[in-house]
């Protein structure tokens, strides 16, 4: 029955929340915020976005199993969940969403949306719903888990992911490139010298590649400043401040590395999945991603699982800097209190607990053991909790014992822990502006950099005073 309901992708109507009660009103069926865990017995239906759709075989068999185990702790609730193909959040959709205000019960947005979640005036204050106990492991997540979660002290969203940046990598041609595929670069200078012995393999192989559209070409050029100590707005964030030694540095190298060396291929990647295919077919040397880019390329796209290395995010002299980033489920407004608690539990169930939806290593054995399609277990995050949790520890033993892809592969990431440093306000506002500049270095042999760089600052202090 869930299958069935998360293949139709049914959703719910407001109709039948069309009042702000998470208080209570009274109504035993509607629920109390009490700051208890969902009572089992509670008859409630909820609905939710961003499931697994028709390109995630095996995620979207996961969930199904997920949906069914979820049952047999609440055999009342029912889950309406809307799955979704290519990216779980397209910006301008997103944006229409929030304008006509037709969100899910609980919705989907990037850590750098909260500004604009808020402000569609759509989150519902969950702070006294969360606790250790309607959400374990809440006290040790991690401060920058935490920030993004809460505003003012307050708790708005759940995390589902939680990524660093860092290089992803082809081992197989480092090794065609005389490169040691164990020792990736840790320096932009290293990284610029094996993108030029990776493209000189020729058959239309390019060294490296990076984004320039989408918004994702700004979220890059951040995550560079960021590698190289820059910063993107002034401590008091009113105020850009990209347009600085560092940030030059990120475009010039990215120009000399297209017009100069030829390790950049001629051909933009302006869309988030653009970057994909060429490093699922073997085609491109190295990319900036987070983890879970590995196991996008093994499950979505077929990539040999063997192929792949994780280094960290290269810097000026030694690893750099990391842009932290993830996923959160914000609860919409309206809703009744046992309403938000199935919710929470949902949400805790599916992406918070080890040993259990996205943690249930155990399961992803055993589907993989029968499964035609592949499936990536043991790619090293999301991880929301500090390194002595219960959390974190549970996951790693069932690692250990579970999981199907060479751990020693990812050994340069995990052993290299970079500092996070969390997204900027505005963030993608600032980084659609500097998707003009991404774009100007990679394909105008010509750009006036410093010209470009002034005028992307100049628009970024127009948004950055409104906020």
């Amino acid at each position: 029955m869930a299958a069935v309901a998360l293949a139709a992708g049914l959703l719910l109507t407001t109709a039948a929340c069309s009042s702000d009660s998470s208080s209570g009103s009274g109504d035993a069926a509607a629920g109390v915020a009490d700051g208890k865990p969902l009572d089992p017995n509670a008859t409630v239906t909820i609905s939710i976005d961003c499931a697994p759709g028709a390109d995630q075989a095996a995620g979207k068999a996961n969930y199904a199993d997920d949906l069914a185990l979820f049952k047999t702790k609440y055999p009342n609730v029912t889950i309406n969940a809307k799955p979704y193909v290519g990216q779980c959040e397209v910006p301008a959709q997103q944006t229409a969403q929030y304008k006509a205000h037709d969100e899910t019960g609980a919705f989907h947005a990037y850590f750098t949306d909260r500004d604009a979640t808020l402000n569609s005036g759509d989150a519902q204050d969950i702070t006294k719903y969360v606790n250790d106990e309607t959400l374990p492991g809440f006290s040790s997540m991690l401060p920058s888990v935490k920030d993004n979660m809460t505003v003012d002290g307050k708790v708005y969203a759940l995390p589902i992911n939680y990524y660093t940046t860092g290089l992803v990598y082809n081992r197989d041609l480092f090794k065609q490139a005389g490169l040691d595929p164990d020792k990736p670069p840790t320096t932009w200078d290293e990284l610029q010298a094996a993108a030029k012995k990776i493209s000189a393999l020729g058959n239309g192989i390019t060294g490296y590649e990076d984004y320039s559209g989408g918004n994702t070409g700004g979220w890059h050029f951040t995550s560079e400043l960021y590698s190289l100590g820059g910063k993107m707005v002034t401590a008091d964030g009113k105020k850009a401040a990209f347009n600085s030694p560092e940030g030059k540095q990120v475009l010039k190298r990215l120009h000399d590395m297209r017009f100069t060396d030829q390790s950049i291929g001629a051909t933009p990647v302006t869309q988030w999945a653009d970057a994909f295919p060429p490093l699922a077919t073997g085609k491109v040397g190295m990319f900036l991603g987070a983890p879970d880019v590995v196991k996008h390329l093994i499950e979505v796209l077929g990539a040999d699982p063997k192929a792949w290395g994780l280094g960290p995010m290269p810097g000026a002299t030694g690893p750099g800097n990391s842009l932290g980033g993830g996923d959160l489920y914000y609860i919409k407004k309206g809703q009744t209190p046992n309403q938000i608690k199935a919710e929470i539990a949902w949400i805790n169930f599916q992406y918070q607990t080890p040993d259990s939806g996205q943690f249930n290593y155990a399961r992803a054995k055993t589907l993989a053991g029968s499964s035609k399609d592949p499936v990536a277990i043991a790619i090293p995050q999301p991880y929301f909790w500090a390194a002595e949790s219960p959390q974190i520890k549970a996951i790693t033993e069932s690692l250990k014992t579970n999981g199907n892809l060479p751990l020693s592969n990812y050994d340069p990431y995990i052993k290299n822990p970079t500092k996070s440093i969390t997204e900027p306000p505005a963030a993608q506002q600032l980084y659609k502006i500097l998707d003009t500049a991404m774009s100007a270095a990679m394909t105008d042999a010509n750009a006036n950099l410093d010209s470009v760089l002034a005028t992307a600052e100049s628009q970024a202090n127009q948004i950055l005073a409104n906020q």
